[in-house]
Parts: structure tokens; sequence; C-alpha cells
């Protein structure tokens, strides 16, 4: 146990951060969901992780996506190992820099116990939950969380075993832009979700 680790004891119990530290997370996007829930989770005590990406950092992607100036240019997937690391050397990690797709899918994010969706655009988001819905425990997904509606909650709607986060409407195709305090609340919430199925909260 590292000294990042032993620190987390301070405020989780032994059996509590066994049980974080044994539970494999995959995610598909590490855009502003992703890379932010990714991190969150990072921070709590996670350590195995597999991410699936094919984009590379953008300008546009800063003013909500946990990268920096220097990454413009470089596969997210990369970027965000670096960053996770950084926070516990010891994190188990497993990248594919490409993009997912129901018909490319076997093979990828296996024995995952959370799937987190997400993706940006409505396809994949709908192909991802309903692929992952019968091959995982639990699936987290991120659905409306654009704009500056300060007024509209974000909720957790829960089907199954499906955990949907976001207020379910506004949407960048729709003019809501994608901006920070929204999409990281969101993140926050999927992150929450997932530490309290991983609990038993």
């Amino acid at each position: 146990m590292n000294i990042f680790e032993n620190a987390l004891l301070r405020y989780l119990k032994p059996e509590q951060l066994a049980a974080i530290q044994k539970t494999k997370i995959g995610i598909g996007g590490a855009g502003g969901l992703g890379s932010n829930v990714a991190v969150i989770l990072a921070r709590t005590g996670f350590r195995c992780f597999e991410i699936i990406d094919k984009d590379v950092v953008e300008a546009s992607n800063l003013n909500r996506q946990h990268y920096t100036l220097a990454d413009i240019g470089k596969p997210k997937v990369e970027c965000l190992k670096r960053s996770l690391l950084s926070i516990n050397p010891d994190i188990e990690l497993t990248l594919h820099q490409q993009e997912w797709t129901k018909e490319k899918a076997s093979g990828l994010l296996q024995g995952c116990t959370v799937m987190v969706e997400a993706f940006d655009k409505a396809a994949f988001k709908f192909d991802f939950v309903e692929y992952y819905r019968t091959r995982a425990p639990y699936v987290v997904s991120g659905n409306g969380m654009a704009g500056l509606d300060v007024t509209t909650e974000l909720s957790i709607r829960k089907t199954g075993n499906i955990f949907i986060i976001g207020d379910g409407t506004t949407d960048i195709s729709d003019g809501h832009p994608p901006l920070a305090p929204r999409i990281m609340e969101c993140a926050a919430k999927m992150a929450k979700t997932i530490l309290q199925l991983t609990l038993h909260q």
C-alpha cells in the first residue's frame, strides 16, 4: 500500500478500501464525463480501470475535460493515464485508443463491475448501455447536463441495473453549451453512485 492509499485509511475503513480497490471500472469515453469520473474515482481509491476513447485533446475540450494546454494533440487515453498515475502510481490501466461500437465491442471492457457510459453522441450512448446492461452488474450513464441552467436538477434514475444521471433533456445539439459546472456536477454524481454501489450504501 502506497502513501496515497495509506492516507485514505483516515477516511475509509480497511474493508471499504479493499472493496473499492478490487472493483474494476470500465469507461466508454474520456471526455468531459469520462475524464472527470475517472479522476474522482481515482482520488477515492479505485485503482483498476479500462478506458476506451479514440480522440486526441483539442483546445475546445479544456473548458470541461480533465486536460491541460500541454495535452493538446495527444491521445486522451494517454493524457488521462498520466493524470491518474500522478494521483496513485499503483493504478492498473488498460487503454484502448479506438472508437467503440457494438460490432467491435467483443473483447473490450471485460470483467468490469461498473460500466461508465460517457459518450457525447446519442447513438453511442444508447448502444453502449444496451450492450453492457446484460454483460455487467451495473451501468452508470450521463444524459442531459449541458447548458447554463442552474435551476434544473440533475437527477439519478434507476432502471434495473442502469443508473442514469442528468436532466434527460439538455443537449449540445439543441444549443446548450457544454460547460464545466453542470458536466462536472454530473460526473461527481456518477462517481458518487459508483461508490455507493461498491460499498452497498
